[in-house]
């Protein structure tokens, strides 16, 4: 896997009487590229600041993907039952919309199963660069998983997001699924923005720092005490949810 930074390539010289939008003339946006981590990365900046963009992905024996966030399609040759989840020699660019170009393409197919896949296939299970550890996440809208390859596990981690506000980590240990595993699931969400996300209270923050800080060293001084295992509050939200 070569880890070679991504190209944001330069729109063509713009006609000033021509009446096209300023800022085309250039993205702004460069993207490591290293599997499909860099097209996260790409597809999510354009998300956040919308432009006149596409991100085009190129990689060894496979036509280009072409997508674009701003009308959530996509255009590849390749049917997403033949996704490569270990792209090879791939390159990441984002362009300039070119309107002649544009307004020849056919239509694209919704962007939602190809996002499940990359968000799911990149940062190599840890959580994506935009979202934070002690963050809680929930669904503003249940992802549409008859388009969408799936697992159980991945089922009753949504169920749960559903549900209520979770940090990454409660989600992995209510669900007991694997830490990486609700990782990527999340990555998947935040791509395909189907997320809302929560700080924890500045409060509750200060009160675990000044907890650790005030823990006994000794750890025979520290007890803890039982759990019954269908006690806590989530086990009770797995009854609640049939899980």
């Amino acid at each position: 896997m070569t880890f070679e930074p991504a190209r944001t390539a330069p729109a063509a010289p713009q006609d000033p009487h021509a009446g096209s939008a300023p800022g085309l003339e250039t993205t702004g946006i460069t993207v490591p590229s290293f599997g499909w981590t860099g097209v996260a990365i790409a597809l999510h900046r354009l998300q956040q600041q919308p432009t006149a963009s596409i991100v085009v992905v190129r990689q060894a024996d496979h036509l280009p993907l072409v997508v674009d966030v701003e009308t959530n399609s996509y255009w590849w040759d390749t049917p997403l039952t033949a996704f490569p989840a270990e792209p090879v020699d791939i390159d990441v660019v984002v362009e300039a919309k070119d309107p002649a170009v544009e307004a020849s393409r056919a239509p694209g197919t919704d962007l939602d199963a190809l996002l499940w896949l990359i968000g799911n296939n990149s940062f190599l299970g840890e959580l994506a660069w935009w979202l934070q550890r002690d963050d809680r996440y929930k669904l503003v809208r249940w992802p549409n998983f008859t388009m969408l390859a799936h697992t159980p596990e991945q089922m009753r981690m949504t169920a749960m997001l559903g549900y209520t506000f979770l940090p990454v980590s409660e989600l992995a240990n209510a669900s007991e699924s694997d830490p990486s595993e609700a990782r990527r699931l999340v990555n998947a969400f935040s791509l395909m923005r189907l997320l809302r996300a929560e700080s924890p209270e500045p409060a509750a923050v200060a009160a675990t720092a000044v907890g650790s800080a005030t823990a006994p060293s000794d750890p025979a001084a520290v007890r803890v005490a039982p759990q019954p295992r269908r006690g806590g509050l989530f086990s009770r939200l797995r009854d609640r949810l049939g899980l």
